[in-house]
């Protein structure tokens, strides 16, 4: 990203070329390729191999930084796969299972052979020009595990985690004539309060919230 579009971008989200606004500015795209086998009589999805490029900007230390991306992966994995936060219909917020043992997260069993690709792109704000290596390329592998279910069995999970229930009923659905998906028809509404107003130090703030102001027309 150069200068200009720098100043273009701070202009357009309305924050400050001042003080820590900077931080923002280490975008790191990433990219992932999934192999996946899945059992259309179970619904199991298994992750055979993950391809991953991710913009380090520049790697200082290659070896510690294709670790990171990595162990992004494996989190990407169990999002994708058996990572689910279910909760009690009848009670607000209550875990259905409040037990670290029902909380899955993949294992060296369940880890898929990783092909990872460090593009380097130097960000002239990060150190030596590096950008981020830390979650970044946790991103692209839900949905690329998402679309290589679909490209394999011709249905959509559009909802994580995907489990074999959800793909069998995606099965079924299709070959009743539907549309062979499984997941939300619509985003939930949500009415959010009003937006805080703080100012940065460099603004002179405090951190404290500004007195709100109000405007008659």
């Amino acid at each position: 990203m150069t200068e200009l579009n720098r100043r273009q971008f701070l202009k357009i989200t309305g924050a400050t070329l001042a003080g820590s606004s900077l931080a923002l500015m280490g975008f790191s795209p990433s990219a992932a390729v999934a192999e996946v086998d899945v059992d259309a009589d179970t619904g199991i999805v298994v992750v055979e191999r993950i391809w991953i490029a991710h913009d380090v900007g520049k790697s200082i230390n290659p070896l510690l930084v294709m670790g990171q991306v990595e162990g992004s992966v494996y989190m990407g994995l169990g999002e994708i796969l058996m990572e689910e936060m279910a909760y009690r219909g009848n009670r607000n917020v209550v875990h259905k299972f409040p037990s670290m043992l029902e909380y899955k997260s993949p294992t060296t069993m369940e880890m898929c052979d990783v092909k990872t690709y460090l593009v380097e792109d130097p960000d002239p704000n990060g150190p030596f020009g590096a950008k981020e290596v830390g979650q970044g390329p946790l991103l692209p592998v839900p949905p690329a595990v998402a679309n290589a279910v679909y490209n394999a069995v011709g249905v959509r999970i559009d909802e994580v985690p995907i489990m074999p229930e959800k793909v069998l009923k995606a099965l079924r659905d299709k070959a009743k004539g539907g549309d062979g998906r499984f997941g939300p028809d619509s985003i939930p509404a949500v009415e959010w309060p009003e937006p805080l107003r703080i100012l940065t130090p460099a603004e002179g703030g405090d951190g404290r919230e500004m007195p709100r102001v109000a405007v008659h027309s």
